[in-house]
């Protein structure tokens, strides 16, 4: 060390024990900035169904197990620790939580007598139920499919009446079913609305023209791109449940 650095060390010492000056830290081995943004947020941890058919299995977008891979790494990117439950496992290695509840190709009336058997065991904090498009694929009327979902969505606020439950609609065109499609969707959010007059935590998401065309898989399920966007509007539907169940705790 010249004479001329050890002056200058003395000085800053000098500064430091009798100024009271405060020398910038090194800053070399911090934290990338969002690392340290996204800590310094209060960690929630959550455990959520995905509860439906074949798009809760992620049919479309194998890679990313639908929209749970996307909504997995947002939720994690907002300070949530998602813990996914169900009596199913499927997904990419990648998905760091399998756990679902998406059965293939099953109707409303087929879920209907084995939910509150899944909810009970699971103990949701929140839902997410994505079903009908099966019960109208096979030329069920809206309003028979409404009774179902309203029936299903009994079920489900009885076995876990503290969980919010999340009403995606039918993302899917279904050409062919136009009519009762659109019936459902009319009366989706009057179901909903009975349940939160009760005093349960639903909400509805019309996903109805949510999609574009080239945002499908098939014409019927969604490809990563449509997954993407519904675990976008599910990520922002959970924080906004998780903000307005902070804002209302007592100070």
């Amino acid at each position: 060390m010249t004479v001329r650095n050890r002056v200058r060390l003395v000085l800053a010492l000098i500064a430091v024990l009798v100024l009271g000056i405060v020398l910038p830290a090194d800053r070399s081995g911090d934290e990338p900035a969002e690392v340290r943004v996204a800590a310094a947020k209060p960690v929630v941890s959550l455990r959520v169904m995905p509860l439906g058919a074949s798009s809760t299995e992620g049919i479309g977008s194998p890679s990313t197990a639908g929209y749970r891979g996307p909504l997995y790494r947002m939720l994690q990117r907002d300070a949530v620790n998602v813990d996914y439950v169900g009596s199913l496992r499927s997904g990419p290695a990648s998905l760091p939580d399998r756990d679902n509840e998406g059965h293939s190709g099953w109707t409303l009336a087929m879920m209907a007598p084995k939910v509150d058997g899944w909810v009970r065991a699971a103990r949701p904090d929140v839902v997410i139920l994505h079903a009908g498009t099966n019960d109208l694929g096979r030329g069920v009327a809206g309003d028979v499919t409404a009774r179902r979902l309203d029936a299903v969505l009994a079920t489900i606020l009885a076995a876990a009446p503290k969980a919010h439950v999340v009403v995606a609609g039918v993302w899917a065109p279904l050409p062919r079913a136009r009519v009762a499609r659109d019936q459902l969707a009319a009366l989706t959010p009057v179901i909903v609305g009975k349940y939160r007059m009760q005093g349960y935590s639903v909400d509805f998401l019309d996903t109805s023209t949510l999609l574009a065309p080239g945002q499908l898989y098939d014409g019927l399920h969604p490809n990563t791109s449509g997954y993407v966007k519904i675990a976008a509007l599910l990520d922002g539907e959970i924080r906004q449940w998780l903000d307005t169940r902070a804002a209302a705790r007592p100070r």
